[in-house]
């Protein structure tokens, strides 16, 4: 009989770690989308006349409004659009929106295709195809492949790039759904220790800890 209420004491515990990924991994994207805005700002202030950063910002913005407006198919094309004619940060922002629109609409393999693609472009800028990683594991995590996960985030993880914090915490997920919960334990005390990680990542992550099983 204990055996049977251990195992039911587990399963809650990993349904609270589900409910609290899936909580918090809107927050996750959007706190990206908001230092995106600063990185595009800072880019497009390096290599462009204030018109061209207008233009540019316009069309992007426009299909922002499309996909705000759930006309993924749309939305896809006009980024796609962007992507291929705007140049330094736009370009990789709109590469970005337009995987994470496809993630959404279901295409997981289109979606770390195009990630895995930014992430190998070296004439995009490093913040751009550091976050490209980080999303595309992300998507990994969702498409079942924890290992290409962890694989694709191990250099991330290890290193001082400012998405490592978030590259821990989806490698802490990762190994939590290979079974290596002391790996994923690990991980995400390294987290709430960190003095410099985010405070929302280290809020998540002492949660997270709090509801994964010993």
């Amino acid at each position: 009989m204990a055996d049977i209420f251990r195992e039911i004491d587990e399963e809650m515990r990993q349904e609270n770690l589900q409910r609290i990924w899936k909580k918090y991994n809107i927050l996750i994207i959007a706190a990206v989308a908001a230092i995106l805005i600063g990185t595009v700002g800072y880019v497009g202030w390096q290599h462009y006349s204030a018109s061209q950063r207008a233009a540019e910002a316009e069309r992007f913005a426009a299909a922002l409004a499309v996909a705000g407006q759930e006309n993924a198919d749309q939305a896809i094309r006009d980024f796609a659009a962007v992507a291929g004619e705007a140049k330094y940060g736009y370009a990789a922002l709109a590469r970005l929106e337009q995987a994470g629109l496809m993630a959404e609409a279901g295409d997981l393999p289109g979606a770390i295709d195009a990630y895995d693609a930014l992430a190998a472009d070296s004439a995009a800028a490093q913040p751009f195809r550091d976050l490209a990683i980080v999303l595309g594991a992300y998507r990994r995590l969702q498409a079942d492949d924890a290992a290409g996960a962890v694989t694709s985030l191990s250099g991330l993880a290890a290193g001082s790039s400012p998405w490592r914090h978030l590259a821990r915490e989806i490698t802490a997920l990762a190994a939590e759904k290979q079974g290596n919960r002391a790996e994923a334990r690990r991980l995400l005390r390294q987290l709430v220790d960190d003095t410099e990680a985010p405070s929302g990542v280290r809020a998540r992550a002492a949660e997270m800890l709090q509801a994964l099983p010993e």
